[in-house]
């Protein structure tokens, strides 16, 4: 059996809006780091306001890291956003590879954002695999009835709570820190040790500088340095990031 391969089908980017005067304004950046806090910085928007974030009157529709891993099976991890399966992107990004939705074989969120998830509803019947606690989590977001209707659709869903193998060559790791049950996978290909991180790294900085998001409290930062420990332990020599482009570790 040859060793698997990896592919980011559709790359991050990530669009903000607010609400003023009656109207919504768009904004755009490219630059991951514009992407997360500085343009909620520009516009004056902070923890410290005592709000959630989704009370700040900035909102986001962003675009995951999706990717594409085939060895023993053909694996897809991370969807996508609700817009990325309706609009048929998703299917593009798998048809300009020769693939359609029937090759998949089994589908894998890093955890249950909406960016990250949504467009499991375009894979009814495949099995589902997930970290434990998730489904708590995208209930808690979504409601119960969406949950349990997104549960039905799908075949079997496995719950990780602890390190193991996928297939030949891929591992899943429990990484808390983004969510409770926020999981990672590391692909051995031919050539590369390939850290698909989801969002316990959202962009570089957070993997090379531990510089997280200002919407972090004590407990996550807490978890998430504690899974960056466990990963960069494993000396991955390409990450690829919930938010950002692929990029090689410093000394790789």
């Amino acid at each position: 059996m040859s060793a698997p391969t990896v592919e980011v089908i559709i790359h991050p980017v990530c669009l903000r809006f607010r609400w003023d005067s009656d109207e919504l304004v768009y904004m755009f950046a490219s630059n991951p780091e514009q992407q997360l806090d500085r343009m909620e910085r520009m516009l004056g928007v902070s923890p410290d306001d005592g709000d959630p974030i989704f009370r700040t009157n900035v909102g986001f529709l962003p675009v995951a890291s999706t990717v594409l891993v085939r060895g023993e099976r053909t694996m897809l991890v991370d969807p996508g956003n609700h817009h990325i399966g309706a609009y048929s992107i998703l299917w593009h990004a798998l048809a300009s590879r020769g693939l359609s939705y029937d090759d998949i074989d089994v589908v894998v969120t890093t955890h249950t954002h909406t960016d990250h998830a949504a467009a499991i509803v375009h894979l009814p019947g495949k099995p589902w695999v997930l970290g434990a606690g998730e489904l708590a989590e995208m209930t808690a977001i979504e409601g119960a009835p969406i949950v349990e209707a997104k549960k039905s659709m799908m075949g079997e869903i496995t719950e990780i709570s602890e390190q193991c193998t996928l297939m030949p060559g891929v591992t899943a790791i429990p990484t808390p820190g983004h969510t409770a049950g926020h999981i990672s996978l590391l692909v051995e290909t031919a050539d590369e040790r390939v850290l698909i991180a989801g969002d316990t790294a959202m962009i570089r900085s957070e993997y090379t500088d531990r510089s997280f998001s200002q919407w972090y409290g004590p407990k996550q930062l807490a978890q998430l340095h504690a899974s960056l420990d466990r990963v960069q332990a494993l000396e991955p020599t390409l990450v690829i990031c919930g938010h950002d482009r692929p990029f090689r570790p410093a000394g790789v």
